[in-house]
């Protein structure tokens, strides 16, 4: 489980040292996907214990098409933070931009599991489905999250703008509803609402 720590422990000064040098700009002109993997590499020299930017390296080593170093990194934040849903949601994310669709809804099934009351990871996993095109997975997710609280606006309006920004107008306007019945009274939510509109669901800047 730890062979990819042992590994860098393994890699003497000098290396490491190189390794963490600049990049020059021609550097930066090379394919995207080798990049994303050279980049995720030296953030993991540097700082190979924190498990949520574990998480994100993984991210960065599937976009590469290095998927043993991505799942070495998933193991190895689940290593460090077991409980910590948003963990287990960061591992479903890398997955699902990289079409694993099994492997992303097996990360959102442990994440429910390593902390059955997180509303808020629930709710941004919900709107993580929603942008990888699986909407009936994310309104299931979504009403387990609403269901722990429902006097959460903002979290109402979060998915809500999800659905919208996928064309998903009748899913919207049911959370914008709950979003209002919530706190009618409330003039960010209200101002929320109407920025969701106007931005057509687009993340809020």
């Amino acid at each position: 489980m730890r062979r990819l720590a042992r590994c860098l422990l393994a890699l003497p000064l000098c290396s490491q040292a190189l390794f963490c040098q600049a990049l020059d700009e021609a550097s930066f002109r090379g394919d995207a996907r080798k990049l994303a993997g050279a980049c995720a590499d030296r953030a993991r020299l540097l700082r190979p214990k924190d498990a949520k930017m574990l998480a994100e390296y993984g991210r960065a080593f599937l976009a590469a098409g290095e998927k043993a170093k991505a799942e070495d990194c998933f193991q190895l934040a689940r290593i460090e933070k077991p409980k910590d849903a948003d963990v287990h949601r960061l591992i479903a994310v890398a997955y699902l931009r990289s079409n694993f669709r099994a492997e992303g809804l097996k990360a959102i099934a442990d994440m429910q599991v390593a902390d059955p009351k997180d509303k808020n990871a629930f709710t941004r996993a919900a709107v993580n489905l929603q942008d990888a095109g699986l909407p009936k997975e994310a309104d299931a997710l979504m009403e387990r999250a609403w269901i722990l609280d429902p006097s959460d606006w903002q979290n109402c309006v979060a998915y809500g703008r999800s659905c919208l920004r996928r064309g998903h107008r009748d899913s919207a306007a049911k959370w914008f509803a709950r979003a209002s019945q919530a706190k009618p009274q409330e003039e960010r939510m209200w101002n929320a609402l109407a920025l969701a509109y106007a931005d057509h669901g687009a993340e809020p800047s």
